[in-house]
C-alpha cells in the first residue's frame, strides 16, 4: 500500500511530465538543409531568407568578422533561447515558430572593408524545411556590374536634382502678391487698355482684347472661343511682330508662349489667353499679333495693335 500523500505526489509528477513533453518542440518534423549564399557587391542589398524552426540550431558561417548593426530589436528578444554573433559565426535557436508578421529583419555589418558591408536576414519558418548551416560568401563586383550601378546612380541623381529644382521654385501667389514679388509691378502704375481692333479669325472666335503695360512688362489678354462643331483647340505659340510707322515689319519677331488656365478649348468653350513680354526701353510704333494652335492652322491675327 502507498502512503496517502504519495498518490497525490505521483499524479502531480505525471501531469508535469506530460505538460513538459507537450511543450517540447518536435525537432524531427523539419528537414535540415545546408546551403550557400553568394553576395555580390554589384547587386545592391537584397534581403536573404533564413528558415528557422523551434528548438533547431541554425548556424550562419561568414567570410569575415561581423557584428549586429545596432541593438537587437525588442521584437526578437522573446523569440530565441540563443542568438549569438561571435566573429565569423551567427548561431540562432528559436523557441517558437517565427510569426508571419511583425518580425524585423536581423542585420549584420561586416567589420572589414569588403563589399557588400551588410547582410540582411529575413527570419521565417517554413512547414518542413529548416536551414541548419548557411555559408555566406561575398564576391567583388564585376566591371559591368559597377557600370550598371553607376548608370542607376546617375539616373537617381538626375531625378533628385529635378525634385530639388521644383522644391526651390517659388510657389505662385494669388492676387497681386505674385506680381509684386516677381517685380512685374512696382510703384509705377499699370496701364489697362480695352482694344477693339478687328482680328482675322481662322476657326477661332475672338470675344475681347485688352492690354496691360507696366514699366517692366507688356501683356495682351484675349478672350477666345472655340466654335461649336470645331475640333478641340490646343494652344500653340504667339508671334509678335514689331512694325514701323508705315506698318511694315522692322525685322524683330518674337515667338512667345500662350498662357491659358485650360490645357485646351473644347467646342463651345471660351477662355482667356495671355501673351506677355518684357517691356522694351522704346516701344515700336505698333505690333502685329498672331495666335495659333499647335498645328498653326487655326487661330487669330491682328494686323496692327498699339498696346
Amino acid at each position: 500500500m502507498f502512503p496517502p500523500g504519495s498518490l497525490v505526489m505521483a499524479a502531480v509528477v505525471l501531469l508535469l511530465g506530460t505538460a513538459a513533453v507537450a511543450q517540447t518542440p518536435n525537432t524531427k518534423r523539419w528537414r535540415r538543409v545546408e546551403r550557400a549564399i553568394v553576395l555580390s557587391a554589384g547587386s545592391g542589398e537584397p534581403v536573404q531568407r533564413l528558415r528557422l524552426a523551434p528548438g533547431v540550431v541554425t548556424t550562419v558561417l561568414l567570410d569575415s568578422d561581423a557584428a549586429l548593426e545596432g541593438e537587437l530589436p525588442e521584437a526578437l528578444r522573446g523569440l530565441f533561447s540563443r542568438l549569438d554573433v561571435t566573429g565569423t559565426h551567427l548561431l540562432l535557436q528559436p523557441t517558437v515558430v517565427m510569426p508571419a508578421q511583425g518580425v524585423p529583419p536581423l542585420v549584420l555589418r561586416f567589420t572589414d572593408a569588403a563589399a557588400p558591408q551588410r547582410l540582411v536576414l529575413e527570419l521565417t519558418t517554413e512547414a518542413n524545411v529548416v536551414d541548419s548551416v548557411v555559408d555566406v560568401r561575398r564576391h567583388p563586383a564585376t566591371v559591368a556590374q559597377l557600370e550598371a550601378e553607376l548608370v542607376a546612380l546617375r539616373e537617381r541623381n538626375a531625378q533628385l536634382e529635378a525634385r530639388l529644382v521644383a522644391a526651390r521654385r517659388q510657389v505662385p501667389q494669388p492676387g497681386l502678391a505674385g506680381a509684386i514679388l516677381s517685380g512685374a509691378i512696382g510703384p509705377e502704375r499699370v496701364l489697362v487698355k480695352w482694344m477693339d481692333d478687328p482680328a482675322s479669325e481662322a476657326g477661332l472666335k475672338v470675344l475681347k482684347l485688352r492690354s496691360y503695360r507696366s514699366s517692366s512688362w507688356v501683356a495682351l489678354a484675349v478672350k477666345l472661343e472655340n466654335p461649336l462643331g470645331e475640333a478641340p483647340w490646343q494652344p500653340g505659340i504667339a508671334r509678335l511682330i514689331s512694325l514701323d510707322t508705315n506698318g511694315r515689319p522692322t525685322g524683330e519677331t518674337m515667338e512667345l508662349p500662350m498662357l491659358l488656365q485650360e490645357p485646351r478649348l473644347l467646342p463651345g468653350q471660351s477662355a482667356v489667353a495671355v501673351v506677355q513680354w518684357p517691356a522694351p526701353t522704346r516701344l515700336p510704333s505698333a505690333y502685329a499679333l498672331e495666335l495659333w494652335d499647335t498645328g498653326r492652322r487655326r487661330g487669330a491675327r491682328w494686323a496692327r495693335l498699339k498696346p
